[in-house]
């Protein structure tokens, strides 16, 4: 494992205030993405495999709140689309692109963290491979906060260098990865604040 693989690993873990053992959400800092940036962040020195081409990835629309929604409804299309910006973020390539993508699904406070995150991987010409499933276990809403409990599947969401077109075998994650989001309604806009991964296992 290189130098600037540790390195990134430990920024991001103190950034997300490291795995929880139990569901407390803490602050989100750089966020977890794809499980690349908690498992393989800066990976440009792995060894490459080669990867069949993924189809094309819809670009992910905001959700701003609809009167005719239920707030779970609400709560759910936002995070789902957090993790298709998540994916576009990390494709972006660059800071203000990044962030532009991100802007409508996460707090202006935990877009730096998560930009910083990112640039070793923009550095190494990295950019997403798949995506991950979403198995949603649960929402609850209180009045504008919202707690989410997905048990994800990141096996199939890593990274990749842009111009090989080879993976980064390493920066694939768990098939039940144990998740607690939390979003808050800002401007008529469900927006991700905390994302917590738990080391205690789940099942979908």
């Amino acid at each position: 494992m290189s130098s600037r693989f540790r390195a990134t690993r430990r920024a991001l873990a103190s950034l997300l205030g490291g795995q929880r053992q139990h569901a407390r959400p803490g602050p989100l800092g750089a966020i977890a993405c794809l499980a690349a940036l908690l498992a393989a962040a800066g990976c440009a020195g792995q060894a490459d495999v080669t990867l069949p081409a993924r189809s094309q990835r819809a670009a992910a629309a905001a959700v701003v709140t609809d009167p005719g929604l239920a707030a779970r409804e609400q709560v759910m299309s936002a995070y789902t689309g957090y993790w298709q910006a998540n994916s576009a973020a990390v494709d972006a390539g660059n800071a203000a692109a990044a962030r532009a993508v991100l802007a409508p699904y996460v707090t202006a406070s935990a877009i730096p963290g998560f930009v910083a995150a990112l640039r070793p991987d923009w550095a190494g010409h990295a950019v997403s491979a798949g995506s991950p499933a979403l198995h949603i276990l649960s929402i609850t809403v209180t009045g504008s906060r919202a707690l989410v409990h997905d048990c994800i599947d990141l096996s199939h969401a890593g990274l990749q260098n842009a111009r090989t077109r080879k993976v980064y075998p390493r920066s694939f994650g768990s098939p039940h990865a144990n998740f607690y989001a939390d979003l808050v309604l800002s401007q008529s806009r469900w927006l991700v604040s905390n994302l917590v991964p738990v080391v205690a296992p789940c099942e979908p």
